[in-house]
Protein backbone atom coordinates (compact mmCIF):
# COMPACT_ATOMS: atom_id res chain seq x y z
CA UNK A 1 0.00 0.00 0.00
CA UNK A 2 2.72 2.34 0.83
CA UNK A 3 3.92 2.29 -2.75
CA UNK A 4 1.19 3.15 -3.84
CA UNK A 5 0.38 6.34 -2.08
CA UNK A 6 2.11 9.47 -1.98
CA UNK A 7 4.21 11.09 0.92
CA UNK A 8 1.54 13.49 1.45
CA UNK A 9 -1.37 10.96 1.60
CA UNK A 10 0.53 9.11 3.75
CA UNK A 11 1.12 12.30 6.08
CA UNK A 12 -2.44 13.00 6.23
CA UNK A 13 -3.06 9.27 7.23
CA UNK A 14 -0.82 9.95 9.81
CA UNK A 15 -2.27 12.93 11.53
CA UNK A 16 -5.59 11.59 11.05
CA UNK A 17 -4.54 8.45 13.25
CA UNK A 18 -3.32 11.09 15.82
CA UNK A 19 -7.10 12.87 16.07
CA UNK A 20 -8.67 9.68 15.56
CA UNK A 21 -7.14 6.62 16.44
CA UNK A 22 -8.09 3.19 14.43
CA UNK A 23 -5.42 0.82 15.60
CA UNK A 24 -4.37 -0.55 18.79
CA UNK A 25 -4.81 2.46 20.77
CA UNK A 26 -8.68 2.91 19.80
CA UNK A 27 -9.50 -0.54 21.57
CA UNK A 28 -7.59 0.24 24.51
CA UNK A 29 -10.26 3.26 25.02
CA UNK A 30 -12.92 1.42 23.77
CA UNK A 31 -12.22 -1.99 26.56
CA UNK A 32 -11.17 1.18 28.73
CA UNK A 33 -14.65 2.86 28.48
CA UNK A 34 -16.21 -0.16 29.69
CA UNK A 35 -13.91 -0.74 32.31
CA UNK A 36 -14.90 2.70 33.22
CA UNK A 37 -18.98 2.18 33.07
CA UNK A 38 -18.56 -1.00 35.32
CA UNK A 39 -16.66 0.82 38.00
CA UNK A 40 -18.45 3.83 37.93
CA UNK A 41 -21.88 1.64 38.43
CA UNK A 42 -20.79 -0.24 41.36
CA UNK A 43 -18.55 2.38 43.30
CA UNK A 44 -19.61 3.65 46.85
CA UNK A 45 -21.57 6.18 47.69
CA UNK A 46 -19.39 9.81 48.13
CA UNK A 47 -16.67 8.17 46.35
CA UNK A 48 -15.78 10.18 42.98
CA UNK A 49 -15.69 8.74 39.79
CA UNK A 50 -13.59 7.29 37.74
CA UNK A 51 -12.20 8.99 34.88
CA UNK A 52 -10.83 7.12 31.39
CA UNK A 53 -7.64 7.58 31.64
CA UNK A 54 -7.94 5.93 35.31
CA UNK A 55 -8.73 2.64 34.10
CA UNK A 56 -6.97 3.04 30.18
CA UNK A 57 -3.55 0.90 29.68
CA UNK A 58 -0.71 2.28 30.19
CA UNK A 59 2.48 1.17 28.83
CA UNK A 60 6.02 1.87 30.49
CA UNK A 61 9.35 0.88 29.92
CA UNK A 62 9.83 -2.84 30.72
CA UNK A 63 13.22 -2.17 32.43
CA UNK A 64 12.98 -3.33 36.14
CA UNK A 65 12.79 -0.53 38.48
CA UNK A 66 13.72 -0.91 41.96
CA UNK A 67 11.15 0.63 44.29
CA UNK A 68 11.34 2.95 47.23
CA UNK A 69 9.76 1.58 50.24
CA UNK A 70 7.18 4.01 49.43
CA UNK A 71 6.39 3.47 45.77
CA UNK A 72 6.18 -0.32 47.06
CA UNK A 73 3.52 0.47 49.41
CA UNK A 74 1.22 2.76 47.37
CA UNK A 75 1.76 0.20 44.44
CA UNK A 76 0.01 -2.39 46.81
CA UNK A 77 -2.42 -0.32 48.18
CA UNK A 78 -3.44 0.25 44.31
CA UNK A 79 -3.82 -3.44 43.97
CA UNK A 80 -6.00 -4.39 46.77
CA UNK A 81 -8.20 -1.29 45.90
CA UNK A 82 -8.64 -2.66 42.29
CA UNK A 83 -9.31 -6.08 44.02
CA UNK A 84 -11.55 -3.94 45.83
CA UNK A 85 -13.96 -2.79 43.03
CA UNK A 86 -13.66 -5.82 41.40
CA UNK A 87 -14.64 -7.90 44.80
CA UNK A 88 -17.37 -5.89 45.04
CA UNK A 89 -18.47 -6.13 41.15
CA UNK A 90 -18.39 -9.63 41.20
CA UNK A 91 -19.96 -9.86 45.25
CA UNK A 92 -17.22 -12.09 46.37
CA UNK A 93 -16.49 -12.88 49.93
CA UNK A 94 -13.65 -9.87 51.41
CA UNK A 95 -10.43 -11.47 51.79
CA UNK A 96 -8.87 -12.25 55.07
CA UNK A 97 -6.37 -9.30 55.70
CA UNK A 98 -2.51 -10.52 55.62
CA UNK A 99 -0.42 -9.15 58.10
CA UNK A 100 2.83 -7.55 57.37
CA UNK A 101 5.83 -9.36 57.14
CA UNK A 102 8.46 -7.17 59.47
CA UNK A 103 11.99 -6.78 58.12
Amino acid sequence: MLSEISMRQFAEWQAYAQLEPFDEERDDLRAASIVQTLLNLHRKKGRPAYKLKDCALRFVDATPKVLTQKEAEESRNQVLKAMDVLMTIYNAPEPKKVKKASR
